[in-house]
């Protein structure tokens, strides 16, 4: 007869084997990994109820980091505890980064000229993903000045700055603006684990702190610190999953003067791809942070400590807030400033897409003669055939590279 503890141990091996087979089909972003979710964890091996998954993912909105990858972290923290989840976060993050990570490290021998329509095609993915997101934007007055407030601040400064600015204004004004209503709540929030929380805000101070120290006495490791400085403080301020993620790279990793580690072109490559590839969409950090040690010319093996700071640095924001948080979330759902805030970072959020898109969309423009026409025809038919929900993002990738 099996005892509890065998059934745990045996219930919980099932639970990986399941998160293995749902990364291996995630394909299509945060919107399709909810609706999988739905489908594998909740109707079909029940692991938890529909209301429960939506009001996880709720929770996951609210907080810094990839969306879908804190949703099924926190299913796991439900089932079996903190290293359950764990584990699962391991097995749904690896395929993505594996895969990220050997482009890096082959680009060098690859032919990129087959990849020449990928980057109006991955202009396509952005200009798609900012309409689909714009549909949840509410239609109050607030909403949509909030919104293009967000992008026309985000376009013009040019400046990693703005994303923090902007989250915690349209938070602020959501919450003595906005038209949730505000229900008092004073009772104190109990048994708070402050361990998770205090070592995500100390690996945020001491990653500025070490890497302006090593960028002063020491230049030769400055480099992968400071990437993990930026890429870490870019999941930290993160809201809105990877279509806002897309945004922030593009600034500081593209856009921005002082760094400038990717070309737009190897930008808009790594976005493409990144529409074939299984898993969380944070992974285009992996493939960001190693391209940059490419370009800060790095060998074979820098490129590989980059693409792990990527993964690394990512990652880890998200994965301690909801270690921190998902305890005490019952308690904390119920206070209202985290409620009514909520309209406004989406809304900003919403506003940030859309800036990656006129961003990216823009050089294209700025070219002339047959290569224009052919660069808007390839997005017009990229976001043609994602109006079509039957047609795989992985089979736009495939027939844009056979083209």
């Amino acid at each position: 007869m099996i005892n509890k503890s065998d059934f745990k141990k045996v219930r919980d091996i099932v639970f990986l084997k399941d998160v293995l087979l749902l990364t291996l089909s995630a394909i299509g972003g945060p919107e399709m990994h909810l609706s999988l979710f739905l489908k594998k964890l909740v109707k079909d091996k029940r692991y938890i109820s529909e209301s429960e998954l939506l009001e996880l993912n709720s929770l996951c909105q609210i907080l810094p980091g990839p969306t879908s990858t804190q949703t099924l972290t926190a299913i796991g923290y439900k089932m079996g505890g903190a290293r359950l989840a764990f584990l699962a976060l391991l097995i749904w993050i690896m395929p993505a980064t594996i895969i990220m990570t050997i482009f890096v490290l082959t680009s060098s021998y690859l032919n990129l000229d087959y990849l020449r329509y990928v980057g109006p095609m991955a202009v396509g993915f952005i200009i798609f993903a900012a309409y689909k997101m714009s549909k949840i934007l509410k239609t109050d007055t607030l909403s949509m000045s909030l919104a293009a407030i967000a992008c026309i601040v985000s376009v013009m400064a040019h400046s990693p700055v703005s994303f923090p600015v902007l989250l915690i204004f349209g938070a602020v004004m959501s919450v003595n603006f906005g038209k949730r209503t505000f229900i008092p709540n004073d009772k104190p929030i109990l048994n708070v684990r402050w361990a998770n929380f205090i070592l995500f805000v100390s690996i945020l101070i001491g990653a500025a702190v070490v890497g302006a120290i090593t960028k002063q006495y020491y230049p030769s490791i400055a480099r992968p610190v400071l990437l993990f400085e930026n890429t870490y403080r870019m999941g930290s301020m993160v809201f809105g999953g990877g279509n806002v993620l897309y945004s922030m790279i593009l600034t500081e990793f593209v856009e921005f003067r002082q760094k400038r580690y990717l070309t737009l072109a190897e930008f808009n490559t790594g976005l493409g791809l990144l529409q074939a590839v299984p898993g969380p969409t944070f992974s285009l950090a992996t493939y960001a942070n190693g391209m940059a040690m490419k370009t800060l010319g790095y060998n074979t093996f820098g490129q590989l400590i980059g693409c792990a700071v990527g993964t690394i640095a990512i990652f880890l924001p998200g994965t301690l807030m909801i270690f921190f948080v998902y305890p005490i979330w019952n308690q904390l759902k119920l206070y209202p400033i985290v409620n009514r805030s909520l309209d406004g970072i989406i809304a900003v959020a919403i506003g940030l897409v859309w800036s990656a898109a006129c961003f990216m969309i823009m050089p294209m423009l700025k070219t002339t003669g047959p290569i224009i026409t052919t660069n808007l025809i390839v997005m017009a038919l990229t976001i043609g055939l994602l109006s079509f929900k039957k047609i795989p993002p992985l089979v736009i990738v495939i027939l844009t590279i056979l083209a």
